[in-house]
């Protein structure tokens, strides 16, 4: 089956990459800020990917593992799972929902992986104010910024952050979600799989997906 992605899609997932290698040190000096947070780990991924960049091109294996690597511990790809699969998380089996959020996980990385290269270094950032709120024991942070792209105005990129204790102890702040402009990342993936959902059911879905980043490999 061939599963194809509204563009609004690859192209926050692409501002999404070049925000995330633009991460410079915010105003708020806290070491639990959230926004302190993502820049050390983008830090990483963007000295590696600028090292390799020439290497990685056309080499699919390696730019997929590096970002896996360096980025994926920056994500709650099970908190992403759940609520992208909304209403349909609790008719879920329990098998269901881990192949879901395996195949998820690989979707966005292949995304985010190739959006990679659309930066260009004449990229900056400006940081806003950081929030962060608890509820029932969970902290959610938001981080603001405002993205300067290469040929376009500012535009702001919000991410969204939970640090829960209770399902992660290594008590690490990680994204679940952020909004480009008008682009919200979970509203619009939830669109989408949906609608898969409503044709193809859960399980022709979820191996959608599965053959979808197969080619990609």
């Amino acid at each position: 089956m061939n599963t194809k992605y509204p563009f609004q899609i690859k192209h926050l997932l692409a501002v999404l990459a070049i925000s995330l290698t633009l991460f410079a040190t915010p105003q708020a000096g806290a070491n639990d800020d959230p926004a302190l947070i993502v820049e050390k780990t983008v830090n990483s991924l963007l000295e590696e990917f600028s090292e390799k960049r020439d290497q990685l091109e056309g080499n699919n294996s390696d730019l997929f593992e590096l970002v896996d690597e360096i980025a994926s511990p920056l994500f709650d790809f099970d908190y992403i799972s759940k609520l992208v699969l909304a209403k349909n998380w609790k008719k879920a089996s329990a098998q269901q929902r881990r192949e879901f959020a395996d195949e998820f996980k690989r979707l966005l990385i292949v995304t985010y992986a190739t959006a990679l290269f659309q930066y260009t270094g004449n990229e900056t950032v400006e940081f806003g104010e950081s929030a962060v709120k608890e509820k029932k024991g969970v902290r959610f942070g938001t981080v603001n910024t405002a993205v300067s792209l290469s040929e376009q105005g500012a535009m702001p990129v919000v991410y969204s952050l939970i640090q829960d204790d209770r399902r992660d102890d290594s008590h690490q702040w990680k994204i679940y979600n952020l909004t480009v402009g008008s682009l919200n990342m979970v509203l619009n993936y939830r669109a989408v799989i949906q609608a898969l959902i409503h044709r193809d059911g859960l399980d022709g879905m979820i191996a959608g997906i599965k053959d979808n980043n197969d080619k990609n490999d």
